[in-house]
């Protein structure tokens, strides 16, 4: 079951928030934090050096952070994320175990590890951190968090659940692109037509059409008996994507 994310799939808040035009993460700034300790200072350096791409450096200043100070929750959650980068599987699960142990209202660090541990497979251990994070009364990440949410269940095979995360995303951000096309595609394969192209339209306004789009378009319009509208998303697909696969195939066969 396809689940039509960026690379990656997951967003990681506060340490790493990546765009979608590109396969890797990117990481944004932190929230500005005075460092009143020797530790509190090295695990700021090592979040500044992963943000940078400098992971041994990273890793001497979080080592050292956690050995000034085996409780500061923050190292931990920054380098069970260096230790998930270096694909370090064990020890980032470790770490982030660890942090939450520390602090269990760090929204950001239960929506990492859920992210961690979705993309591990272990779909059931992940939706609890990722309503941990939601509940959270000041957390600002929601709408990304229930994106994940919905990318963990569809990859677990629940479209239902996946759909309600889904929507609570859009009550956060209504223009989620992510979001509004996962809508689109769900209301498609449930023949659901009308509320497809509502979706679709709404993904349209905040986001550059791609060939995976334009074709879910054009099949949209198809079942809604909207040739003009169908022959213009066939038009785009032609001309931007002549070779995208599942539009070749309509050509040679015509099936939808």
């Amino acid at each position: 079951m396809r689940f039509w994310f960026r690379a990656g799939g997951f967003f990681l808040i506060t340490l790493l928030m990546g765009c979608s035009s590109s396969p890797n993460e990117g990481i944004r700034s932190a929230s500005p934090m005075l460092a009143t300790t020797a530790a509190e200072a090295n695990a700021n350096l090592g979040l500044g050096y992963m943000r940078q791409g400098n992971y041994s450096e990273a890793l001497v200043k979080l080592e050292r952070a956690l050995r000034q100070n085996p409780k500061l929750a923050r190292a931990h959650h920054y380098i069970a994320e260096l230790y998930n980068r270096l694909n370090e599987k064990q020890l980032a699960d470790k770490h982030y175990a660890t942090a939450l142990e520390l602090d269990p209202l760090d929204a950001s660090a239960q929506n990492n590890y859920g992210a961690f541990l979705c993309a591990q497979g272990r779909y059931d251990e992940a939706e609890p951190h990722f309503l941990a994070a939601v509940r959270h009364p000041l957390y600002t990440g929601r709408a990304e968090t229930n994106e994940n949410a919905a990318l963990c269940a569809s990859q677990a095979g629940d479209d239902a659940k996946a759909e309600k995360y889904l929507h609570a995303a859009l009550e956060s951000n209504p223009r989620l692109p992510k979001s509004l096309y996962r809508l689109a595609e769900i209301n498609y394969q449930k023949q659901r037509y009308l509320p497809a192209r509502a979706f679709l339209q709404r993904y349209e306004a905040v986001a550059a059409p791609v060939a995976a789009s334009l074709w879910l378009g054009f099949r949209i319009e198809k079942q809604n008996g909207n040739e003009q509208a169908a022959a213009e998303y066939a038009r785009q697909l032609e001309h931007s994507y002549p070779a995208y696969a599942p539009w070749r195939q309509y050509q040679l066969d015509g099936n939808i």
